[in-house]
């Protein structure tokens, strides 16, 4: 069983962990058992088993296997503890779990941790949030004997609100902001009606200083509360349409913003509320997270402390909050939860059923996934499912360090087989990179005729500089799939079988109500590549069936006015839209 893993992974293939489970599950003897205390002190069970080893490789694998279902519970679900129940007279079992201190570093600086220590660093900074430092993790090693029974899963209560967020748009000033990693999409409601969009394309990954992160993102509140004031007095001409442009630059809006504060005169006036999703672990309104890639700029800059700096990421709701009215409010979360929240929003207000919540992905720069119970309630969970390990294969791909579009290693971690490179526009890359060469070599050749991939030394990389060619790159191949090219559409059915392993690995480690997947995103905004992923996902999952977040999504008004806006489309704009609702949130107390 294990040999037949082994021949895969070196044979380049991907060797997933679902499978793995399901025939260590299947054919294993010895318990590995994990109790994970969440948060909210409640105890979920994972009842691993694993199977006899005969060598080295094979001892490494299963290895590798734990580690890998450990680290996927962090990043999904965090927790204060993981205990271990095990036979004490496995003495692999007992190494191997006396072992996962060290491996997760946990005695470890959170600057000095690297790999599977890393998901520690955001757990801790949770733990900080929630607890004011009192609680540390730690791993507890167990006789299987000595086992407690299982807790039933906590059943959920409450009333559901979505159906009442739409009228809170009358009579308001709001704002919407789904940051991301390429751009940032912003919406503003007056009065109910979608008044305003701007969408502003940037790189945050590249900043070595948190301000250049945070400055942009209050410079846009700042113009966009400008024009907004403009619009409710019934001064749209005096509004500078060239600021809002996509194009325009960070000088232009300044001016901009100024030159229409000042023609609202007496008449500027703070928004009722702002909603806003950041593509990083949020949890109880605040950023917590600090280990996705969009502050790689800033954890690679030694001339400053890092914690201080991320400090700054956290506090943007309290500075975006000067854009806000006395007694109004700042609603942050994950831009994955936004997918979830915006979708269930649309589906309550078109009269479809709450009773199983939500889930939702959000497909561009990498993976995000949101969840939203029936009663409405956003789990307070780092549900960091982009740094998933699905892959404990592709021993080829891993060879090549993270910065190549050929590597399947993490970009912040350096573990291999994380979502982050499949199910992304990184996995487009990489699985182009990979099939063209042989199989399409005039089209690869065109690729890097365009500059959308070039050599660096020996490196193969999509430009971020001079000019960033990553949104380009990923839409040249969505393109040339929904053409019909053959090898690309492959691409995107390959990224469906991803999405498949996803779906399996989040209904063990989350257990939601609703088994359906919508998806939102750069990935959805062609038909044609939304199919594809759909063909390569039934490959593995037949049972699976997931939506794009399109124009059957739009059954609020806003929304609607959204569907039907010439410039701007549902698919990109359906999170900055959720993110106003979301904000009505903060005001219903």
């Amino acid at each position: 069983m294990i040999k037949a893993f082994l021949q895969q992974a070196a044979n380049g293939q991907s060797v997933y962990i679902t499978d793995v489970r399901t025939a260590f599950q299947t054919h294993g003897t010895r318990p590995f058992h994990l109790h994970v205390t969440l948060y909210d002190r409640s105890v979920r069970a994972f009842a691993l088993r694993l199977p006899e080893t005969a060598g080295l490789a094979e001892k490494e694998f299963v290895e590798s296997y734990v580690y890998a279902n450990i680290y996927n519970l962090l990043s999904a679900l965090g927790g204060i503890r993981i205990d271990i129940y095990l036979d004490k007279a496995d003495r692999d079992a007992l190494s191997l779990a006396g072992g996962l201190h060290q491996i997760f570093q946990l005695d470890l600086p959170k600057t000095a941790r690297r790999g599977y220590g890393k998901c520690l660093n955001v757990n801790e900074r949770i733990l900080t949030a929630l607890t004011g430092g009192a609680e540390q993790f730690a791993f507890g090693i167990h006789d299987v004997r000595d086992e407690p029974p299982a807790e039933p899963p906590k059943a959920v209560t409450g009333q559901c609100i979505f159906s009442k967020l739409p009228a809170m748009t009358r009579s308001r000033m709001l704002l919407g902001m789904d940051i991301g990693g390429t751009d940032v999409k912003l919406a503003v409601s007056i009065d109910g009606q979608l008044a305003l969009c701007k969408e502003f394309d940037w790189f945050p990954a590249a900043c070595p200083l948190a301000e250049q992160i945070t400055g942009p993102l209050l410079l846009l509140a700042r113009l966009l509360r400008a024009a907004g004031s403009l619009y409710w007095a019934g001064q749209a001409a005096e509004i500078d349409w060239n600021a809002l442009d996509r194009h325009a630059t960070l000088e232009e809006m300044e001016r901009s913003a100024a030159v229409m504060e000042q023609a609202a005169g007496d008449g500027l006036q703070n928004f009722d509320a702002i909603g806003l999703c950041f593509p990083d672990v949020v949890i109880q309104n605040r950023i917590v997270g600090g280990e996705a890639s969009k502050t790689l700029g800033l954890r690679n800059n030694s001339a400053l402390d890092y914690e201080t700096q991320f400090a700054e990421i956290t506090a943007l709701n309290q500075k975006l909050a000067a854009y806000v009215a006395e007694g109004g409010a700042v609603m942050n979360i994950n831009d994955g939860p936004m997918a979830s929240f915006t979708a269930a929003v649309e589906q309550a207000a078109g009269g479809g059923d709450m009773s199983r919540g939500f889930f939702a992905h959000t497909l561009g720069t990498e993976l995000g996934t949101g969840w939203v119970r029936p009663d409405g309630s956003i789990p307070e969970i780092p549900l960091e499912v982009y740094n998933l390990i699905i892959d404990l294969g592709s021993y080829a791909q891993r060879e090549f360090d993270s910065g190549d579009v050929r590597s399947v290693n993490n970009v912040n971690t350096a573990l291999p087989g994380t979502l982050q490179r499949y199910t992304s526009q990184f996995g487009v890359f990489r699985l182009a990179a990979e099939y063209l060469p042989e199989r399409a070599p005039e089209l690869m050749q065109e690729v890097l005729d365009r500059g959308l991939f070039r050599w660096e030394g020996e490196r193969l990389i999509v430009p971020s500089e001079p000019e960033d060619m990553r949104k380009p790159c990923l839409e040249f191949f969505m393109r040339q799939a929904a053409a019909g090219q053959p090898v690309c559409g492959e691409i995107f059915r390959t990224v469906g079988e991803y999405l498949a392993v996803t779906w399996r690995e989040t209904e063990y480690i989350l257990r939601p109500e609703t088994e359906e997947r919508t998806l939102f995103g750069r990935f959805v905004k062609l038909p044609a590549c939304f199919q594809l992923m759909c063909e390569g996902a039934q490959r593995r999952e037949p049972t699976l069936r997931q939506y794009a977040a399109g124009s059957g999504l739009a059954n609020t008004a806003l929304m609607k006015q959204l569907d039907a806006h010439p410039n701007y489309t549902v698919a990109q704009f359906a999170q900055a839209v959720g993110a106003v609702y979301y904000g009505c949130m903060g005001l219903t107390g």
